[in-house]
């Protein structure tokens, strides 16, 4: 394989308190990202060539869960590393949606529900777990 850095964008959509997860697949096919399973995680993708992680995010969010995101605020990113891939995972908050929430790739992610920031599941994907505890430890300080 190839020894490149990819980017990676995880969106954090929030509704007050309440953030979009989609659980993960079990037959999840590896798509060359950070391949775990059965868990759940918050939109997102690799970001394709000649585009903004900004536009990156909207279209993954779009292509995912159907919805049209805005307000968005790069939070941060992080290293996201297995043994054969390596992501820049950029970590962007969208604070407004709007649009029907539908599954559009069932293959990918089976459900997509919103959770209280304070009874989220035990099962998080990675990446997107790293967004998520930066965000409520952010916003413990404030």
């Amino acid at each position: 394989m190839d020894k490149y850095i990819k980017i990676g964008i995880g969106v954090m959509i929030l509704d007050g308190n309440k953030v979009l997860l989609g659980h993960r697949a079990k037959n999840k096919k590896d798509t060359g990202g950070i391949f775990e399973v059965d868990c759940w995680t918050l939109p997102g993708g690799k970001q394709e060539y000649n585009e903004t992680f900004f536009e990156g995010a909207q279209r993954e969010v779009k292509e995912e869960t159907n919805l049209d995101i805005g307000e968005l605020e790069l939070f941060g990113a992080a290293d996201d590393i297995q043994p054969d891939r390596h992501y820049i995972t950029m970590h962007v908050i969208a604070r407004k949606h709007s649009g029907e929430l539908k599954v559009m790739e069932p293959t990918k992610e089976d459900e997509w529900k919103w959770f209280d920031l304070d009874n989220l599941p035990e099962r998080l994907y990675s990446p997107s777990k790293k967004i998520i505890e930066n965000y409520l430890k952010k916003a413990m300080l404030n």
